[in-house]
C-alpha cells in the first residue's frame, strides 16, 4: 500500500509512505534525498534526470517487509519553500520531523526505524542519527567526508582528468595551471560566503549562491558526528562513482561506537545503477544519463537486504523474503 501524506510543521512536508500488505507493525526506513531540486521519487524538477531512485528503493524496502517513507524536499513536488534559502539545519529539521512522523505511525515499530541517506542525504542522516539515535543508518553513495571535503576531491579529480587530456588540450591546461587559478577563485568565493550573514549571496551581480547551505555544511564535521553514533552503520559506494572517495569508508570502524559494515560495489555509479565504463568526473552527467537505462545494481541490493534482514528482521519481514 502506498499513500500520500503531509507532515505538519512550519513548512509542511509532502511525501509517500509505503506499507507492506497485512496488518501489524513493521520496521521502517526513512529515505533522505541527495542534493539539488529532487522530489520524493528522486527526479529533478525539469524532468532531465528521471531516476526514480527513491521510489525504486521504497518499493524494494517494502518487498523486504519494511515501511518506507520518502518525501519532497523544499521547493520540489508538493512541498513549499525555496531551495536557495534552505540550509543544512533546515534539511536536518525536515528529516527529524519525518522521523517523528514514522515513530508515531500505527504500522511502524518505533524502536526499529532506520535512516537511509543518499549522497548529501548521508550527511543529513549522520546529523539526524546524533539527534535521534535511530535503530540504524544507511549511507548510500556518500558518508564520512563532509560536503566541502567531497567537493574538493571532485575538483581535484577534474583537474587530473583535464591535465591528462591528449594533445594540446592537456598541455595548455597544465601550462596555464588551471588548478591553482581555479582554487584561488573558489577560495575567494567561499571567503565571501562564510563571512556573509544572508541566505543567498550574488556572484558577479547575477548568479545566486546558497550561502546559508554552504556556511552550515562548511562548519559541520561529519567525522566528529560519527563518533556520537552508537547504532549499526551500513555504507555502500560504487567503484564507478566519481563523486565520492571510496577510501574514506575504511575510517568507519574507528569512528562509530557501534557495529559498522561497508561495501564498494563493482560496476556501480552514484545512482546505484550498473555502469561498466570507466568513471569520469568530466563525463559524469553523460554517464549518469546513460546509466538511467540500467537497473539498480543487483549486488548492491543483495548487500542492502542482507544487512537489513540480519539486523532488523521480524516475523513480518521473514514472510516477505
Amino acid at each position: 500500500m502506498e499513500k500520500e501524506v503531509s507532515v505538519n510543521g512550519p513548512m509542511p512536508i509532502y511525501g509517500t509512505i509505503a506499507i507492506p500488505e497485512g496488518g501489524g507493525k513493521y520496521p521502517a526506513i526513512l529515505i533522505i534525498p541527495g542534493s539539488g531540486p529532487i522530489d520524493r521519487d528522486g527526479n529533478d524538477r525539469k524532468g532531465k534526470y528521471m531516476t526514480n531512485l527513491y521510489k525504486d528503493l521504497a518499493d524494494y524496502f517494502k518487498g523486504l517487509g519494511f515501511v518506507a517513507f520518502r518525501f519532497d524536499k523544499r521547493g520540489t513536488g508538493k512541498s513549499e519553500g525555496e531551495m536557495l534559502v534552505t540550509g543544512l539545519s533546515d534539511l536536518v529539521g525536515d528529516a527529524y520531523r519525518s522521523f517523528e512522523f514514522l515513530r508515531s505511525h500505527p504500522n511502524v515499530d518505533q524502536e526499529n526505524i532506520i535512516v537511509c541517506g543518499h549522497s548529501e542525504g548521508t550527511i543529513i542522516a549522520t546529523a539526524l542519527a546524533e539527534r535521534t539515535n535511530p535503530a540504524g543508518i544507511m549511507l548510500l553513495s556518500g558518508g564520512v567526508d563532509n560536503l566541502m571535503e567531497a567537493l574538493k576531491k571532485q575538483r581535484q579529480l577534474a583537474y587530473q582528468e583535464l591535465f591528462t587530456l591528449p594533445g594540446f588540450k592537456g598541455w595548455i591546461n597544465r601550462k596555464l595551471k588551471i588548478d591553482e587559478k581555479n582554487e584561488k577563485k573558489y577560495d575567494k568565493l567561499m571567503r565571501k560566503i562564510i563571512k556573509s550573514e544572508t541566505d543567498i549571496v550574488r556572484v558577479q551581480f547575477f548568479f545566486k549562491q546558497p550561502a546559508k547551505w554552504f556556511r552550515e555544511h562548511s562548519s559541520y564535521n561529519t567525522r566528529e558526528a560519527l563518533k556520537n553514533v552508537s547504532c549499526p552503520v551500513f555504507a555502500l559506494h560504487g567503484d564507478k562513482d566519481p563523486l565520492v572517495d571510496n577510501e574514506v569508508l575504511h575510517d568507519l570502524p574507528r569512528l562509530v561506537e557501534g557495529e559498522s559494515e561497508f561495501h564498494i560495489i563493482q560496476n556501480m555509479e552514484h545512482g546505484l545503477r550498473y555502469q561498466t565504463k570507466p568513471k569520469s568526473i568530466l563525463q559524469h552527467k553523460k554517464l549518469f544519463k546513460e546509466a538511467l537505462k540500467q537497473p539498480l545494481n543487483a549486488e548492491a541490493l543483495t548487500k542492502v537486504s542482507a544487512w537489513l534482514l540480519s539486523n532488523y528482521k521480524t516475523e513480518d519481514s521473514r514472510s516477505n523474503e
